[in-house]
């Protein structure tokens, strides 16, 4: 399994560096100034279109006014350096500062937005941009633009001949790709990664998902901003009309094409697509119908883009130890359902609920609801299908906000907190449908739960050990490097359950962990959770498998239609008429 992994990490290497060795070697095979003129396009885009994938392929956020950013960046690089007398290295940073800021007052309403509401309000700020361009015309030029923009020089020499000038900004290439390997490797990649796929359960990990997004858009438009600041000093000339919607729409193009979330994708989509009007060219009348048919084509045949055609290797390859993946270590081997005594923790109170309620329309989901919980102590909350348990757990976690009432964590007020700072206060939460990143392995799921660890010395994405000793802990070692299509329903529920403790929460909110699994499987979840109550965690367990709730509860509280019906020892609901109507109706009640 290992080597498999080792062998698809010196792949995704050699894809991301290979495309740049080879343009590196363009100019000593094709001397020909109007080619290598090409080619320097396309590395000044290829700038654009890897800080678009950070955001788009690996964010999940579609931008389609992208092209404003490289404006930004030529126009006040183009500005600096005609009329205020700035050298282009000077007025570079500066146009990068001015395109951050302008996407970070952009990001700040925009991001709140989602899918095709974010695309179409992204898709007028080129429509706003270029009539503020055309307006201030005193320091834009207007319509006309502006024009003798000097080139880039290194010491007194000035880049003038097309081969320097591609290799300039070839290395300005190789800096942004490390750059963008090293945020997609990194834990910062894995939190877009999950944004992407599951906000939610991004959130529940501790993640902040609105300043993530706006972090990568202000990243994504500065690198945008360096690549129009390169152009504009290559070509010597900027205009409205240079980075128009058109163009915004062209880079998404480019990406998707290549294989957004894959860094060498976006390489080859902009390659391709910018050398295919070229080799066009000839055919000027099929230009348009040739075009359009590869488009159609590619996406048809393989909506991944081009780096679609190459997926992921599958691990297919058999582990040792396979067949008992799943079973907890020695250090927490559950015993036989019911077996060791229950402790009630005389500890301090960690959460205090009073009357808490949420609506939805006319339906009260919650209302009333009181509960308190100490410190090392297992409750279970029961109740009929409908009954709003699910609903009570996401609000203690902040995943739906309450109407009314007031929750306290360790004396803290946090009913107005975000679910990501809940869960850097100490709450971890599992979901009723198991909610894993599926194009994550087990081992980075799991790490995802650090980002709730709120230590400034937290490890790079490489310093695993934390989470391979959990896992293994847990009993998923021998899967750690597969990912949750590859494993089993019981696998992706202790992945989950992982990791929502690798955030090393002092409160675990577990929605129905148990369904779906096998009565030996329940037992070992089971002793599992006793494990985390030994270690000091405090445990809300909602669960429809009686086996494994009357197993750990301490207390159940019992809801029937959101309103709290009865709360005492198991022993006490189970013979509470009130509980027994609520589950079998009054008259089968009676008779039972």
């Amino acid at each position: 399994m290992t080597s498999v992994r080792l062998l698809d990490a010196k792949r995704s290497r050699l894809g991301v560096w290979g495309p740049l060795v080879l343009l590196a070697v363009v100019p000593l095979v094709d001397p020909n100034s109007y080619r290598i003129s090409v080619w320097t396009f396309i590395v000044i885009n290829l700038i654009v279109v890897l800080g678009l994938d950070l955001l788009l392929g690996f964010c999940g956020q579609l931008s389609l006014g992208h092209g404003v950013f490289v404006s930004v960046g030529a126009y006040v690089s183009a500005f600096l350096t005609t009329k205020s007398g700035w050298s282009g290295w000077a007025a570079l940073p500066v146009g990068m500062a001015v395109a951050g800021a302008t996407a970070l007052l952009i990001a700040v309403p925009a991001m709140r937005l989602r899918g095709y509401y974010l695309a179409m309000a992204t898709l007028g700020f080129p429509v706003v941009f270029d009539a503020f361009i055309r307006n201030w015309s005193d320091f834009t030029g207007g319509s006309s633009g502006i024009f003798s923009v000097p080139r880039l020089s290194l010491g007194r020499y000035t880049l003038k001949d097309q081969v320097p000038y591609f290799f300039l900004v070839l290395a300005i290439l190789g800096g942004v790709t490390f750059l963008v390997s090293q945020i997609a490797n990194s834990r910062f990649g894995l939190s877009l990664r999950a944004i992407h796929r599951d906000e939610t359960a991004a959130q529940a990990r501790g993640i902040d998902v609105y300043g993530t997004k706006i972090a990568v858009f202000v990243l994504s438009a500065v690198l945008a901003a360096l690549s129009g600041s390169l152009y504009v000093h290559y070509v010597g000339f900027v205009s409205p009309q240079t980075f128009g919607i058109y163009y915004s729409i062209m880079l998404v193009v480019m990406l998707v094409v290549g294989g957004a979330g894959r860094i060498w994708g976006g390489m080859v989509g902009t390659i391709i697509l910018m050398w295919l009007p070229e080799l066009l060219r000839a055919t000027s009348t099929w230009e348009p119908i040739i075009f359009g048919a590869v488009l159609a084509l590619i996406m048809v045949f393989s909506p991944a883009g081009i780096a679609g055609l190459w997926k992921r290797r599958p691990s297919t390859t058999a582990d040792p130890g396979l067949e008992n993946a799943g079973a907890p270590s020695s250090s927490c081997e559950p015993g036989s359902a019911g077996a060791g005594l229950r402790t009630r923790s005389t500890a301090s109170t960690l959460l205090t609920i009073e009357d808490l309620g949420k609506d939805f329309g006319g339906v009260r989901a919650v209302d009333g609801l009181r509960y308190s919980l100490r410190t090392g102590e297992i409750k279970a909350i029961i109740g009929p299908n409908g009954a709003g348990k699910s609903t009570a757990l996401a609000l203690i976690a902040g995943g739906i906000v309450s109407d009314r009432g007031r929750i306290w964590l360790d004396g803290h007020s946090i009913e107005r907190l975000p679910a990501h700072a809940r869960a850097r206060l100490g709450i971890g939460k599992t979901f009723q449908h198991v909610r894993l990143v599926h194009d994550l392995t087990i081992l980075e799921n799991v790490m995802l739960g650090v980002h709730a660890i709120r230590r400034a010395n937290r490890s790079n994405l490489r310093g695993d050990g934390a989470a391979r000793t959990l896992i293994d802990r847990v009993g998923l070692g021998p899967v750690a490097d597969r990912y949750p299509v590859e494993v089993n329903q019981y696998q992706c529920r202790l992945a989950e359950l992982a990791a929502a403790i690798a955030g090393d929460p002092r409160l675990l909110l577990l929605d129905e962990p148990a369904a779906g699994l096998s009565k030996a499987e329940v037992d070992q979840l089971a002793g599992l959770l006793r494990a985390e109550r030994e270690n000091g965690r405090s445990i809300i367990l909602v669960d429809h498998v009686m086996q494994l709730v009357l197993d750990l509860a301490d207390e159940i509280l019992v809801l029937d239609y959101g309103v709290p019906i009865a709360e005492g020892t198991p022993e006490g609901i189970l013979n509470d008429p009130r509980v027994r109507s609520a589950y079998l109706g009054v008259k089968r009640a009676a008779n039972a």
